[in-house]
C-alpha cells in the first residue's frame, strides 16, 4: 500500500528548506497543492517513481510556495521514496550533478516560459496532461532515472 504525503508535510518541507537557505516561507497557493495530492493519488496506481517524480514536476511547476520550490520538489520527492520503505543511495556527488543537470535543461528548454503557461491552465483536466508531458519529457526522464538510481 502506498503512503502519499499530506498537505502539512509538503508545507513543512518547503518551511524548513527555506529557513535553512534563510528566505522567506509563505504558500502562495493552498489549492495547488491540494491539486497535486489528488493528481498523485488518484493518477499513477502504486507505481513509487512515477509518484515521486509527479510531487518533483508537480511543486516545480505548480510554484505553490513564494521560495523553495524547487527544492521542496525533490525533497518531497525523496521523502516519499523514504515513507515508503525505499533506501537512498544518493551522495552529495550525486545530488550537486541532478541540480545542475535539471537546471541546465531548465535554461537550455526555456521550461521557465512553459512553467508560467501550465500555473495559468484553470482546466484541472487540461492541466494534468500539461504536467504528464513534461513528467514523460527528457526533463522528467532525467529526474526518474536518478531516482530509479539512487533509491532501491
Amino acid at each position: 500500500m502506498v503512503v502519499y504525503l499530506s498537505e502539512e508535510e509538503i508545507i513543512e518541507i518547503n518551511r524548513l528548506s527555506v529557513e535553512k537557505a534563510e528566505e522567506k516561507h509563505e504558500v502562495l497557493r493552498i489549492d495547488d497543492i491540494r491539486f497535486l495530492l489528488k493528481f498523485t493519488e488518484e493518477t499513477f496506481d502504486e507505481d513509487s517513481f512515477r509518484i515521486s517524480l509527479a510531487y518533483c514536476v508537480s511543486i516545480i511547476l505548480l510554484h505553490p510556495f513564494l521560495n523553495g520550490n524547487h527544492r521542496t520538489s525533490i525533497i518531497c520527492s525523496e521523502h516519499f521514496l523514504l515513507k515508503n520503505d525505499f533506501t537512498s543511495f544518493s551522495t552529495p556527488k550525486s545530488d550537486i550533478e541532478l541540480e545542475k543537470n535539471r537546471l541546465e535543461y531548465e535554461e537550455k528548454h526555456n521550461l521557465e516560459r512553459v512553467f508560467f503557461y501550465i500555473t495559468c491552465i484553470e482546466n484541472e483536466g487540461e492541466k494534468i496532461k500539461e504536467i504528464i508531458k513534461i513528467m514523460d519529457s527528457k526533463y522528467g526522464a532525467l529526474i526518474e532515472n536518478w531516482l530509479k538510481e539512487n533509491y532501491r
